[in-house]
């Protein structure tokens, strides 16, 4: 909290300390209506606990950006941030790409459909690689988790390699990832998210369902294949290649059985928003530490934002997260 000091030391008279009392109690009265007006403005503090998310404070300010403006009756999903753009997913593959500039941001034309559209493609994860189908391009190669249970082409869990066109109107599928899950590893849905800094491909869900009490959450992590892996588009991948494979309560105890929905990683940190804001579901930040298997953070997000809460991307290192149909962005105090 922070503190009001007066800085007023001028020697003052017993015939005039009734009248500085009544100013300066006056001017307290000031200086309180505007802090509380302050507070209920669109950014506010909040404390929250465990390990430092590699900051000073354990505070963070949130603040609402504004409203998405994507296609209408379609739920907004997974979202990834390419230096001043934001790429902004919905349900079966719609696009609409904003510029943004950290307080703001405005719709760059008209929203698209992805190569990869489908009734079952619920895009709920997306998230920007650092190669580049060609070095012209504006964007690196995006990856879109389909994470649905109905299948397409027979196949489910699968998760699709776009090329966004530099006129910003359309996309390319070059490649698709399947992971052929024999011994059905994941229930309902798996969902996909590359680590960029390790050039990692991760794999996260649920091992039956949300409402089953033997239900489990597993991280699964991957190469990320090349481009020339593919047979005609097409990488399978099996249990012979996972790289780690492990369930999140074999070292986590506390009771975990949130709503999978985004996920982002940055510096071996698993970034987890949940939650559609409810006392039955409650917004929670989940951090997962990669390295140590250990969940470092459990951030309360109740106060903080508002809805369902979709996924997560870093700029210029503030956490936004992508609501249904609302921005938010987290600054964590140094």
């Amino acid at each position: 909290m922070r503190s009001l000091k007066n800085d007023e030391s001028l020697p003052l008279c017993r015939k005039s300390l009734l009248n500085v009392f009544m100013k300066k109690f006056v001017f307290t009265l000031v200086l309180l209506c505007a802090i509380s007006a302050k507070g209920q403005s669109s950014s506010s503090d909040f404390v929250y606990t465990g390990a430092e998310v590699c900051l000073a404070e354990h505070t963070f300010s949130c603040r609402h950006l504004g409203k998405l403006q994507g296609v209408e009756k379609q739920s907004y999903q997974g979202m990834d941030i390419w230096k001043d753009y934001i790429v902004s997913c919905q349900n079966t593959g719609y696009v609409t790409i904003y510029k943004t500039d950290g307080n703001a941001f405005s719709k760059e034309g008209k929203s698209f459909k992805l190569a990869s559209f489908h009734q079952n493609n619920h895009c709920n994860v997306v998230s920007f690689s650092r190669t580049f189908y060609d070095k012209k391009d504006v964007f690196p190669l995006l990856y879109v988790s389909q994470c649905q249970r109905g299948r397409i082409n027979g196949r489910k869990d699968v998760i699709y390699v776009e090329r966004i066109a530099n006129d910003l109107k359309s996309s390319e599928l070059v490649q698709t990832i399947y992971f052929k899950d024999v011994h059905q590893l994941f229930g309902y849905a798996l969902q996909w998210v590359v680590d960029t800094d390790r050039n990692y491909l991760y794999g996260y869900g649920n091992t039956v369902d949300n409402t089953n009490p033997l239900n489990r959450h597993r991280i699964v992590k991957f190469r990320i294949p090349a481009l020339d892996e593919s047979t005609d588009g097409l990488v399978t991948l099996t249990e012979d290649d996972l790289l780690e494979n492990y369930l999140i309560e074999d070292t986590y105890a506390a009771p975990f059985n949130p709503i999978g929905q985004g996920l982002f990683i940055r510096n071996g940190q698993l970034f987890m928003p949940t939650g559609v804001g409810n006392d039955e579901h409650p917004s929670i930040l989940y951090v997962w530490n990669l390295d140590t298997r250990s969940m470092q953070n459990v951030i309360d997000l109740r106060k903080a934002t508002f809805g369902e809460l979709e996924d997560c991307a870093c700029y210029r290192g503030e956490l936004f997260i992508q609501a249904q149909g609302d921005l938010f962005k987290l600054s964590f105090q140094r």
